[in-house]
């Protein structure tokens, strides 16, 4: 089979259409591939695939992340160029480790306490004023702050899932298949009754709606809240503090693991014992995952070297 007349990305969809057919699910492959399709069609670019187009495709509209962006870039392009070389014999692959390794953890921005504040004052402030839209993204956002959520299992909750009468709430089928039942705090049980009833009062209820839910009544699209999030960013005029360009929703899942660590260093909790709770808690399939969302930021670092400096005096008292 010829490509020498076809598009890359017709070239990427015969590939793609292949390796699902053996049974891969290639989701974030095959978006990154189709990315570096249009990249090669909209350059005009026909025959074998060059290093330059690889390498320039990788470094495209990449600021802060740089290199470790570039890598993963690479990681996904290349299993693709040595599949395509079946067919274009001079197509050239790149050296895996041109950019360095492609999984090096990037910091998060770990939110203050009073960035959290402002983020859900100013998501109140949302149009219409006398609407839903503000109560929804107030508290959509103060829940995910609040209880540590991944955006998704957020937006896939039904309304059955929160049950205000238990103080707990129900996050079903999530990543790694696995559901959990959360206990929530009186004060986010009191933010989500006031939600709920805003609710129940602008918009007709039905059997297993959305506990979020547009003006409208739909489901909230994750794009769409993303957007509103990015809105809502640059008027704070946040700076990042992480490795990230800016400040993302994850981040406030990364916040409340540091929060929840800090506060048990705090109240002389055993640590060890108590990082297995926040993995069952966030949903991790392994200890590792959980690790992978702390961060040593200077109020924990601070509190972990007081309590490392008593352990070093009392070894000297009774070495």
């Amino acid at each position: 089979m010829s490509t020498t007349n076809n598009t890359v990305q017709l070239a990427v969809e015969r590939y793609l259409n292949q390796r699902r057919r053996l049974g891969f699910e290639l989701s974030f492959t095959g978006q990154q591939l189709m990315r570096f399709a249009r990249y090669a069609d909209a350059r005009g670019h026909r025959g074998p695939l060059t290093l330059k187009l690889q390498l320039d495709w990788a470094r495209e509209h990449v600021k802060r992340t740089g290199l470790v962006t570039w890598a993963r870039r690479l990681e996904v392009v290349r299993p693709f160029a040595a599949y395509y070389r079946q067919f274009q014999p001079d197509t050239e692959i790149p050296d895996l480790h041109t950019f360095g390794p492609g999984h090096r953890r990037l910091a998060p921005h770990i939110y203050t306490r009073q960035e959290v504040c402002d983020l859900l004052e100013q998501a109140g402030r949302l149009p219409p004023l006398d609407g839903l839209r503000p109560a929804t993204y107030r508290t959509l956002f103060g829940l995910i702050a609040t209880v540590g959520l991944r955006l998704s299992e957020a937006l896939n909750l039904r309304d059955g899932d929160v049950d205000l009468r238990r103080a707990c709430l129900t996050v079903r089928h999530t990543k790694f298949n696995k559901s959990r039942c959360l206990p929530l705090h009186s004060s986010a049980v009191q933010a989500l009754n006031e939600y709920r009833q805003l609710r129940d009062r602008r918009i007709e209820t039905r059997a297993d709606m959305p506990f979020f839910v547009s003006q409208s009544g739909c489901a909230l699209p994750k794009r769409t809240v993303q957007d509103v999030f990015v809105q809502l960013r640059r008027q704070l005029a946040w700076q990042a503090r992480g490795d990230y360009p800016h400040p993302r929703i994850q981040d406030l899942r990364h916040s409340f693991a540091v929060a929840r660590l800090l506060r048990w260093y705090e109240t002389g909790e055993t640590v060890d014992h108590a990082v297995l709770w926040l993995c069952t808690y966030l949903g991790h399939a392994s200890i590792s995952d959980t690790y992978w969302y702390l961060s040593g930021t200077p109020e924990l670092m601070a509190v972990v070297g007081a309590k490392f400096e008593c352990f070093a005096l009392e070894e000297v008292r009774h070495a």
